[in-house]
Order: C-alpha cells, then sequence, then structure tokens
C-alpha cells in the first residue's frame, strides 16, 4: 500500500508511515494496518504504531490501536490463541 509517499507494501510500517494512516488514512488502509499488528503483536509495525501514539491528535484510532496491541501480546504471551 501506497500512503502519500511512504510505501508500505512489503509491510514496513515506519513510524511516519503509521502517523500518515492513522491521521488521513482511509478505513482500508486502516483495516490494513490493524490486520498487519493483529498478525504480529511484538512486530515492527506494533512497535512503529505503539512510538507513534504520543505524537498523535487524531480521536479514536491511538487509543483504540493501544488496548488492541495490549490485547493481542498478552495472547501471544499466554498462547490463549493466534489472530482472527
Amino acid at each position: 500500500m501506497r500512503h502519500r509517499h511512504l510505501d508500505t507494501g512489503g509491510g514496513d510500517w515506519s513510524v511516519a508511515a503509521v502517523e500518515s494512516v492513522l491521521e488521513r488514512g482511509s478505513d482500508r488502509e486502516i483495516i490494513a494496518l490493524l490486520k498487519t499488528v493483529r498478525k504480529s503483536p511484538h512486530g515492527p509495525a506494533a512497535e512503529a504504531v505503539l512510538r507513534s501514539i504520543p505524537h498523535q491528535r487524531v480521536y479514536g484510532y491511538p487509543i483504540m490501536f493501544k488496548i488492541a496491541i495490549e490485547a493481542w501480546r498478552t495472547q501471544a504471551d499466554e498462547g490463549l490463541g493466534k489472530s482472527s
């Protein structure tokens, strides 16, 4: 996926790409980021999301991602389930 001048096609979610998608992304782009983070809650995309949260002025998405990542990490750490 290409968002503005940032390419996330290979699953390469930088902090800048995450910030751009959370601030100006379409529903499709938000869902793609959610799926990537859900698939790997300890991965680089999740880390980029968590690093971007303190800088966000967007309502809703940052706290939703923070809560989701924490829950998915707990599930992964406890071995309770796989991504849906």
